[in-house]
């Protein structure tokens, strides 16, 4: 592994690390605690736990072009297989965390991930299993047969169909846990001389093209707060605006947005929000709430949402609209073109690459800042910066950080 891919693997791992432990704080983590109190298999519970716990905390890592979030399925894989005893060296950590990343990855871009989302195919829960499998046969140092048959397996436990999220207490979350726990469960029985055929379909030789001079892990970015990533270029560029033109909310007669088309299907979403989910979704809200309230977006729980009357008004003046001219970016990046006016005033500001996104990563003083804000209320102060430098100082050979002790 090159010493840059080695330090981002790294990276993702405390990122996901501080989204799970801030979503076990979440009603629908507390929930999944209740739930996997009653699952006999110690790594099947935790990898449903942590899983879940970052998942529904919209905050964890996204890969544009297959429109999946590796993180909150690998991370807890590989978390849960260390607390065995497995993955004693940060080296294989990495390794095995950057196996299944890049199986989860290339999955779901073989599926055509942001096209499948609008048909009904959630596109991480399709790639959970054969993500978590290819994490786990490198920790089972499974052979080539064996890895196959592991994988194999996997295939038939993602099926993509999504529970609907808006209920605050969805099962969403816990779908995903199961789907990258079976793909665990399916590398031990390969381990166990269960084989499976090898896939013989037209998914199968997009799964390695490419490698290994291409890594599709090296294309994957982070959210810098809660939101739907279809979104982020929109909010990130109405904060610049506001900002660099020092622009006073009271002001503002009208904000435009202008999406791509698929993007826009998903972040239009004009109501008021009533849930934590809705408000995570509405570019309206969440562009309103970065301007008027910019510390609330950093808040995951919102619940309730903030509904101010400042907020209230500056929403209703927020317009989204479809982009034909930003769809040739699309889905290799997803942009937006934000206007605000202010009397006869114009200001706009088109945005490719959001801070966080691949070409724009977020460095090891933003991550520590998102892991402080994240997890603090958790852990402490103390074990919260202890894990991040833990983490940043790491070399291949040194033994693994007991990680998985900050998410039981």
């Amino acid at each position: 592994m090159p010493p840059q891919r080695f330090e981002r693997v790294k990276q993702h791992i405390v990122d996901t690390l501080g989204a799970a432990i801030a979503g076990s704080r979440l009603g629908a983590g507390a929930a999944t605690s209740r739930l996997v109190g009653a699952v006999g298999d110690p790594i099947g519970s935790r990898i449903i736990s942590a899983c879940a716990y970052s998942r529904s905390t919209e905050i964890d890592d996204v890969h544009l072009t297959s429109c999946t979030t590796p993180g909150s399925v690998i991370v807890p894989t590989t978390l849960a297989l260390a607390s065995t005893g497995r993955l004693r060296t940060v080296s294989d950590f990495c390794s095995a965390t950057l196996a299944g990343y890049e199986a989860l990855i290339r999955f779901g871009f073989a599926l055509d991930g942001p096209t499948v989302l609008h048909r009904g195919v959630w596109p991480t829960h399709a790639s959970a299993a054969v993500g978590s499998a290819a994490a786990a046969s490198r920790a089972y140092m499974l052979n080539t047969e064996e890895t196959v048959s592991a994988l194999a397996t996997a295939l038939a436990f993602g099926s993509g169909s999504p529970v609907p999220a808006p209920q605050p207490l969805s099962s969403r979350w816990v779908t995903l846990g199961i789907a990258a726990a079976s793909g665990e469960l399916a590398s031990r029985a390969a381990c166990e001389g269960l084989r499976a055929m090898e896939p013989r379909d037209a998914v199968s030789p997009q799964l390695a093209r490419g490698l290994p001079r291409r890594c599709l892990f090296d294309d994957i970015g982070m959210k810098p707060f809660a939101t739907a990533r279809q979104g982020l270029a929109a909010i990130a560029a109405a904060r610049e605006l506001v900002e660099r033109n020092s622009i006073e909310p009271a002001d503002i007669d009208s904000i435009t947005v202008a999406l791509p088309e698929l993007l826009r299907r998903i972040v239009d979403r004009p109501a008021t929000p009533a849930t934590r989910f809705e408000s995570i979704v509405s570019v309206q809200y969440q562009i309103a709430l970065a301007i008027i309230a910019p510390d609330r977006l950093l808040d995951i729980d919102r619940t309730p949402p903030l509904a101010s009357k400042a907020l209230r008004r500056l929403q209703s003046r927020v317009d989204v609209r479809r982009a034909r001219n930003l769809e040739a970016d699309y889905p290799d990046a997803w942009p937006a073109r934000v206007t605000i006016m202010v009397g006869r005033r114009r200001f706009t500001e088109v945005m490719v690459r959001p801070p966080g996104d691949a070409a724009d990563p977020l460095g090891w003083d933003a991550i520590a800042a998102k892991f402080e804000r994240l997890t603090v209320p958790t852990i402490g102060a103390d074990v919260s910066s202890r894990t991040v430098r833990a983490m940043q100082h790491a070399q291949p050979n040194d033994v693994m950080p007991p990680l998985w002790e900050l998410t039981s």
